[in-house]
Parts: C-alpha cells; structure tokens; sequence
C-alpha cells in the first residue's frame, strides 16, 4: 500500500477521491481547502470516494466525507458514492450512519484513476482546530447516534477554540 495521500481525477464531470494509506487528521486541512476551493468553482456531476487502499481512517476525514455528502445533496446532484472493500472500514462506515447518505458499494466500475496527488497544506494550530471542529460538527450533525457519540469531542474542541480565542497574542 502506498504512503498517506490523496488522489483526484475527473472523468466526465465526475470526481474521485482515492484515499491511500491512513488517512489521519494531518491530511484533512488539504482535503478541506480542496474541497471549499472545488465547490467554490462547479457542482460535481457525481463523486466517488475510494477506500479500497485506505488502512484506515479518522473521524476528522469521516466528517469531511459527509460534508461531500452534503454539498451533493443541496445541490440536488447523485448521492455520493463510496467504494471500500474493507471490512474494518465498512463496519465503522454503517455504525456512523454512512449507508444512509452515500451508496457504499465493495468494488469500483474498473480500473481506479490514477489521478493527482492533493498538495499537503501545513495548518496552524487555529486552522487545524477549525478543520477539526468543523468535521466533527457535521459528524454528529448526520444522526442522533453520533450526537451522542461525538457531543464531548465538540465540547473539547469548542473550548479548545474558545480559549485559543482569548488568549493574549505574545
């Protein structure tokens, strides 16, 4: 498996996103700014997420696969669909309510794209508390269940945010 990165490609108005490696907190400030910036510009035709190289993955990266989730939806295109043949993952995938908003599917429709690596974006302490907070905010936003299982993590993260807010800048 390769090392931890994210790939993009297009295919007739379509992107994917394949998810190499582990796929931790320090790679979603990327993804999070690719995503702002690509929604900024179209509305996909459809989206597709690959996991089927993905060890594992985080709640940061989980909340920002919703918010593809979401976007798609209010812009009333297909929902999106994410490939991942892992059982781990699936498990995780069905517990947080994901095969409620996204067509999870084992095997992709061929040969994956090779795609362009997503440039790493180094983060401050505040962006990354933002991108933190934000992710797991729509996490817990996506059922009642994950309300109560991410409601602390929020809380910690808000006043993670509250307090870096008012602290004095040296």
């Amino acid at each position: 498996m390769a090392e931890n990165k994210i790939l993009h490609a297009v295919h007739d108005g379509v992107h994917v996103l394949r998810f190499l490696g582990d796929m931790r907190y320090p790679l979603s400030p990327s993804l999070d700014h690719f995503l702002q910036r690509l929604f900024s510009e179209v509305t996909p035709q459809g989206f597709v997420v690959d996991l089927t190289e993905t060890r594992s993955i985080d709640s940061t990266n989980l909340g920002l696969l919703v918010r593809i989730a979401k976007l798609m939806q209010r812009r009333g295109q297909p929902r999106v669909t994410i490939i991942s043949n892992r059982e781990e993952i699936n498990e995780v995938l069905t517990c947080l309510g994901f095969d409620k908003v996204f067509n999870i599917v084992a095997h992709g429709g061929g040969e994956p794209l090779a795609g362009k690596v997503l440039a790493l974006e180094e983060a401050n302490d505040v962006a990354m508390l933002d991108t933190l907070l934000k992710a797991h905010q729509t996490l817990m936003n996506l059922n009642e269940q994950n309300k109560d299982l991410f409601r602390d993590v929020v809380a910690m993260l808000e006043k993670e945010q509250a307090d870096k807010s008012s602290a004095p800048n040296l």
